[in-house]
């Protein structure tokens, strides 16, 4: 019996540090990322130059600490030689075409959080579904496009939804202003389309009227 407790004791002792790494608090968030341009390179190691992928911008990694058995993989960021450490599909979305852990420079990424759609001991990125095809999570999905929306709308001169009442007030105001000037030139168009038949209808009443 005394080898017994001295035995859960020793188990027990690694299996706290990793609870407290992997913490299942409220607010806990797991961290993302995507690329920032096409050409992205992706490595085999936090060092060297072996590339095993090249990705398009906003191509999504989730970041990867880890894994153990009880306590599985936790999306914490992770960050070696200025690289992060990476887990993703490699098709982008689902994992028909198989999954990766890999290296990504830092400034190659745009870092995002998500919430762990109330699995915050394992809070991955990526479903862990047995019967369905994994792929990632709705929470991280929604931080994902959140974020390249925001960057799309910030690059074009806006303001991203939500933070400028005023500035989508003025926005919407210039969109009724250029569907009101559309929809007078249509009816100018028209109104000379108009003119012009009964100018041609008007030639062909007074050729008639010259014939014998």
């Amino acid at each position: 019996m005394k080898y017994f407790l001295v035995a859960l004791f020793i188990l027990a002792v690694p299996a706290t540090g990793v609870a407290g790494l992997f913490s299942s608090d409220d607010d806990t968030q797991g961290v993302g990322y995507l690329a920032k341009a096409d050409g992205t390179k992706v490595y085999q190691r936090s060092t060297g130059d072996e590339v095993v992928a090249t990705v398009n911008r906003d191509f999504p990694f989730v970041a990867y600490v880890g894994s153990d058995k009880w306590f599985g993989i936790m999306a914490a960021e992770s960050l070696v030689n200025g690289r992060a450490n990476v887990r993703y599909w490699k098709n982008g979305k689902n994992e028909k075409n198989g999954e990766n852990i890999a290296w990504v420079d830092l400034k190659d990424l745009e870092r995002i959080q998500f919430d762990c759609c109330g699995d915050n001991a394992h809070c991955t990125g990526l479903t862990a579904s047995v019967l369905k095809t994994r792929r990632y999570t709705d929470c991280f999905v929604r931080s994902m496009e959140a974020g390249i929306s925001k960057r799309t709308v910030t690059a074009a001169g806006g303001t991203a939804p939500g933070n400028d009442s005023a500035e989508l007030e003025k926005m919407r105001m210039q969109l009724e202003i250029e569907k009101l000037r559309h929809e007078k030139e249509i009816e100018k168009l028209k109104l000379e389309k108009e003119i012009e038949q009964l100018k041609l209808e008007q030639e062909r009443l007074k050729a008639g009227a010259k014939r014998p």
